[in-house]
């Protein structure tokens, strides 16, 4: 399991039902590495702050503004929507450049830009498929504790 601590920041009613608006904070990985001095990859994540994300969850029992909860999502579906999100517009792009270039006689950098087109196309095909794969409601982190920080 992946985990998060998240901060309720507002709670909502939205078309009849509450929903609770979570902010999280994204840090480097570089923050807890012992080399961030000696590093390039340190110095450059130092000039790029921490990045929040906001979301929605259902309202739960117990839920207060300004309260922290602890998001979970599984291990198997982080790996199942990295996979799509990444290696299908890829499939996408290396299949059209090679089917292109078996087809049609082009240069590289049309071939290129039609196997680039292929893969935005791929991207659209990637958000429909993980629409039908993770609805919304089974994509939606378990909350498992509440506690104040």
């Amino acid at each position: 399991m992946i985990s998060e601590t998240g901060k309720i920041i507002a709670i909502e009613e939205v078309d009849g039902e509450k929903i609770a608006r979570v902010e999280c904070i994204s840090k480097s990985a570089c923050s807890s590495c012992n080399s961030q001095t000696s590093c390039g990859v340190g110095t450059v994540s130092k000039a790029f702050s921490d990045k929040t994300q906001q979301f929605e969850l259902p309202y739960k029992e117990g839920m207060e503004i300004d309260s922290f909860i602890e998001l979970q999502i599984s291990n198997g579906n982080l790996v199942k929507s990295a996979a799509l999100i990444y290696l299908l517009p890829l499939f996408f792009f290396i299949s059209s450049a090679l089917i292109f270039k078996s087809i049609f006689n082009i240069n590289e950098g049309m071939l290129i830009g039609l196997s680039a087109l292929v893969a935005v196309f791929g991207f659209f095909v990637t958000r429909f498929i993980a629409s039908q794969l993770f609805p919304k409601q089974q994509a939606t982190p378990l909350i498992t504790t509440n506690f104040n920080k």
